[in-house]
């Protein structure tokens, strides 16, 4: 099990995926739960006042192939409600559900390795749910070893949302500078720094672009989705943020992530791409607002591997 830690943990990592992508970091978390709090929520053109609950839970289960690749599964749920006083909107309540099927291909004694994943997921309210609400996506990234702890990476990831298909281009840098401080940039879906304060105690930045669809099989509007994306399909919702994770016992971690959610939407359109307006739902633009993320992982580091 350790063997398999070891080999994958440089170029892997669960994936908050904008739009689904993933990306790499120096830890893996074999289980993540995650709890969003955002208080004082409003939306951009109204005056309604309105409470925000999203809760995550993420798993991955890899396996040990011959010549050190990896195949595996990384389960993933989400859960996001929007509720609000008006009493003429129903509730917003959308559901993520993925089961992405990952392998990790080292390309013999080559420099070069390569990531890959198909992700099947259904997006939906979880309403009359029928073909309509499944959503299928795939992502490739390849990886040069530039030198020791130093690893250019550049893919692609696509997905086909309610809306049709999406594609985006994927590139950057993995890469330890050292003992105490790590980066790791995939544009234009994460960043990240990492400082380590002490043997259990670190901190750092981030920030993530991310986005999806979900297929409403509760609305008047057959077929309609709730889109993250925006109508020219390119504003994600983009979180920068600190944090800063305390190593309980050795693979146990609580961590909280302060930050500012810009660009948070969830509008309705039709099933041809037409915005709706009189939705029925407590939909649309919100305002940019404070967020903390809090969560308990069982977590596996790769710097710590070689003690494993």
């Amino acid at each position: 099990m350790y063997r398999i830690l070891k080999a994958s943990l440089i170029l892997w990592g669960i994936l908050l995926v904008p739009c689904g992508h993933a990306f790499p970091q120096n830890y893996m978390n074999v289980l993540n739960l995650r709890y969003y709090i955002q208080p004082g929520i409003t939306m951009k053109d109204t005056s309604v006042s309105m409470s925000a609950y999203e809760y995550r839970f993420e798993a991955a289960i890899p396996l040990e192939l011959k010549n050190d690749n990896i195949v595996g599964l990384k389960p993933q749920f989400k859960s996001i409600a929007l509720t609000g006083d008006d009493l003429s909107s129903k509730d917003l309540k959308i559901y993520s559900v993925k089961i992405p099927v990952f392998a990790f291909i080292k390309w013999g004694d080559s420099k070069w390795s390569t990531y890959i994943d198909i992700s099947p997921k259904l997006n939906s309210d979880f309403r009359n749910i029928s073909g309509r609400h499944f959503q299928i996506g795939a992502m490739t990234i390849n990886y040069y070893e530039r030198k020791k702890d130093f690893f250019w990476q550049f893919g692609i990831f696509y997905n086909q949302d309610t809306y049709g298909p999406f594609i985006m281009p994927l590139a950057g840098f993995d890469w330890k500078i050292d003992e105490l401080n790590y980066i790791n940039i995939l544009l234009p879906a994460y960043a990240i720094y990492e400082r380590r304060l002490a043997t259990k105690l670190y901190t750092g930045f981030e920030i993530e672009l991310s986005g999806e669809t979900y297929r409403m099989g509760g609305s008047v509007y057959e077929n309609s989705f709730i889109s993250q994306l925006g109508e020219q399909k390119m504003t994600f919702l983009t979180e920068p943020r600190l944090f800063l994770d305390y190593y309980v016992a050795k693979h146990w971690v609580l961590y909280a992530k302060p930050g500012i959610r810009l660009f948070q939407k969830y509008e309705h359109y039709t099933e041809a791409d037409e915005r709706i307006h009189d939705s029925g739902y407590l939909e649309g633009i919100l305002k940019n607002n404070f967020y903390i993320e809090l969560g308990l992982a069982m977590r596996f580091r790769y710097d710590e591997a070689d003690e494993l």
